[in-house]
């Protein structure tokens, strides 16, 4: 009995630290995957970045009043699309303050903006006549911090859902087992009965025959 149940705890042992080592070749492999296809989609990002670039908008007088009116006299887009380290120059010759989010540019003063990704979103503004933009910075290098958080968070998402996924089937399997190993065994014992009445029957009829 002690030597059974020390072979039953070794067994249990092995497949626990089975299990642990499968969970962490599982995790690092989850993470390197997503930290791949991060990248790649990184790198097709951007492609195509250029040098630094200063983008100067002149905003002359007269302009708060026809951006109320439904025009847009600086012609600037929706959605204005820049790179890291460019730089926004807005030199408001108006006679009001303009605003771009936090950024305010009073009246006859040139203020100059560095970007950054950090800046990115859609902010209010009085130089557009929806009262908004959207500014798109996009990184100009490739730049490990920008992923590495997503990387590790979502590929240890990916990992423990592949883990579940894996210990629910093979709970399924094993109560598969299980069932096919009692039904066998159970037809086993039907069987021995079966022969069991069938070696009495014939010892009766033994006897009976035997003067």
């Amino acid at each position: 009995m002690t030597d059974t149940a020390e072979r039953l705890t070794s067994k249990k042992t092995y497949s626990t630290r089975r299990r642990v080592i499968e969970a962490v070749i599982i995790m690092t492999l989850s993470i390197l995957t997503v930290f791949a296809l991060s990248s790649i989609a990184l790198l097709i990002y951007t492609d195509g970045s250029r040098d630094p670039t200063t983008h100067t908008i002149d905003i002359p007088p007269g302009s708060y009043a026809l951006i109320e009116q439904g025009e847009n006299p600086l012609n600037i887009p929706p959605t204005w699309t820049f790179y890291a380290d460019d730089t926004l120059v807005l030199d408001n010759r108006d006679d009001v303050a303009h605003t771009l989010g936090n950024w305010v540019v009073p009246p006859n003063t040139i203020q100059a903006f560095e970007l950054q990704p950090a800046y990115g979103g859609f902010f209010t503004c009085t130089l557009h006549p929806s009262g908004g933009i959207t500014l798109s910075i996009q990184p100009r290098d490739y730049d490990f911090a920008i992923i590495a958080l997503p990387t590790f968070g979502f590929g240890i998402a990916v990992g423990i859902v592949i883990i579940l996924g894996l210990t629910v089937m093979r709970a399924l399997d094993h109560g598969h087992d299980d069932w096919v190993t009692e039904g066998v065994h159970g037809m086993t014992q039907d069987r021995s009965a079966v022969e069991q009445e069938i070696a009495n029957d014939l010892a009766d009829l033994d006897s009976r025959e035997s003067p």
